[in-house]
């Protein structure tokens, strides 16, 4: 379905382009949308230089445009409307829209249909293919000629239309993606990391990326994959039941443990990752796993992405040497300063490593409860204090202790810290006769005031 405020501005741009005796079609996951009756955020367009009269349509009503690709021939300019929806403009692939059709990925996305019989409700779609009766059968086949090997990625984008479509793959094109599964290697890892994460978004993809592992796509998208693929698809497919079913696990703590579909993607490469490259090595310029970040490196990766999925893994280790009956508010204050921002994300890696009965009894499980402790400290406790206005900040406690700036100072902001979350202390008078105690301490032992040992709050 098509907004108002869209199909108005899609008149105006049929208008304007009539005047320029310039024929123009809607392709692609639009039309693909419409006739699933889905609602139409952004519009994907085509026509003999559509690029240089979307540029010109978009100047003529004051809207922003972006060129995405000035090759010749294949132009394609984005017109950004006042909703912050787009439209792309794609220069038509030969001298006909058939022939533009032909050159297309796959059936669903190979028809098109004159935008002026789009927006009349019109059904003369021209379908060269019988990509709606593949629509109709939720059927991703790939169209006749050499798809793959013009775009490799076409291979993955088959896998993630079929994770976020709910469609199955033609086996006809399973065995080509099979034939050409090492063309993905040619591919901009920029690309192939941002389709992962499109393919990885979806609730249950646990046995779509099964099916990619058969076709030996996984192989060359994540090196050594194979090596204990049981035990990794039996994880991720637990993760992907506690993220979906978190009720079950935590049923006092389901807010608290919620993530972005895009957090959720990260995870579960996560899951891939710690199998395939299971290190122990934690080195702080590699974020604990060289492995993991030079792989992640090589897809272009954001430092944020890496440093979520890299973090993950290295608190997920953490958790196991995090030994049941040793909860003390001590050692989970540490424990919580370790993880930082990933605890969450690290139990939830570390849980779907751990097995459970199909019905769950939370009474006679220590391992989920041993889980549920650290959350609620972490969650209750340890993130609302990190949350507040410090009892005492690095100018006050110069000012208090008369001291001039030096590395002491953050070792004792993290003792008062410390104390706070522990409930040791309340108030800035308790920070700063804390703060007095710890220094006298160092100076009675005659510790040099540039290194702080652990003052511990029990």
């Amino acid at each position: 379905m098509l907004e108002i405020q869209s199909r108005v501005l899609l008149l105006e741009l049929l208008n304007f382009s009539s005047h320029r005796n310039i024929k123009l079609y809607v392709v692609g996951g639009t039309l693909r949308d419409h006739i699933l009756r889905k609602n139409i955020s952004d519009v994907d367009l085509t026509g003999e230089n559509i690029a240089e009269l979307g540029a010109a349509f978009a100047k003529s009503l004051n809207f922003n445009n972006i060129p995405l690709d000035k090759t010749p021939g294949r132009s394609t300019t984005r017109i950004i409307l006042p909703n912050k929806k787009h439209w792309d403009c794609t220069d038509m692939q030969g001298s006909k829209i058939e022939e533009d059709l032909s050159k297309r990925d796959f059936t669903m996305n190979a028809m098109g249909q004159e935008l002026s019989d789009f927006l009349g409700g019109r059904r003369n779609i021209i379908d060269l293919f019988e990509g709606r009766e593949d629509l109709y059968n939720k059927i991703v086949r790939a169209t006749p000629g050499n798809v793959f090997e013009a775009d490799p990625l076409r291979m993955l984008r088959a896998f993630r239309f079929s994770t976020t479509l709910g469609f199955t793959i033609d086996p006809g094109t399973l065995e080509e993606i099979s034939v050409h599964k090492e063309g993905i290697l040619k591919t901009a890892g920029e690309r192939i990391w941002q389709e992962f994460l499109e393919f990885l978004k979806p609730a249950n993809t646990g046995n779509v990326i099964n099916l990619m592992k058969e076709a030996g796509l996984l192989s060359c998208l994540l090196p050594n994959s194979t090596l204990q693929w049981g035990k990794t698809l039996t994880h991720y497919k637990r993760l992907e039941h506690i993220l979906e079913n978190a009720t079950i696990y935590f049923p006092d703590q389901t807010k608290l443990i919620q993530l972005s579909d895009k957090e959720r993607a990260l995870l579960k490469l996560s899951v891939l990752l710690k199998e395939t490259h299971s290190s122990s090595i934690t080195d702080p310029e590699n974020h604990g796993s060289p492995e993991v970040f030079n792989f992640l490196k090589t897809l272009k990766a954001s430092n944020n992405e890496i440093n979520f999925i890299c973090k993950s893994i290295q608190n997920s280790i953490s958790f196991t040497e995090l030994k049941l009956g040793n909860l003390s508010d001590s050692v989970l204050y540490d424990f919580s300063k370790s993880c930082g921002d990933q605890l969450i994300p690290g139990m939830l890696l570390q849980i779907c490593t751990s097995p459970f009965p199909n019905k769950i009894d939370h009474d006679k499980n220590d391992i989920l409860d041993h889980f549920s402790k650290v959350l609620e400290f972490y969650c209750n406790r340890y993130l609302p204090v990190l949350g507040e206005k410090a009892l005492l900040d690095g100018n006050d406690i110069m000012r208090v202790l008369n001291i001039n700036p030096s590395p002491v100072l953050g070792g004792i902001l993290d003792e008062i810290r410390r104390a706070q979350v522990l409930g040791c202390i309340n108030t800035p008078e308790e920070a700063e006769a804390l703060a007095a105690s710890i220094l006298k301490s160092h100076i009675q032992n005659g510790t040099n005031v540039h290194s702080i040992p652990k003052f511990k709050m029990e």
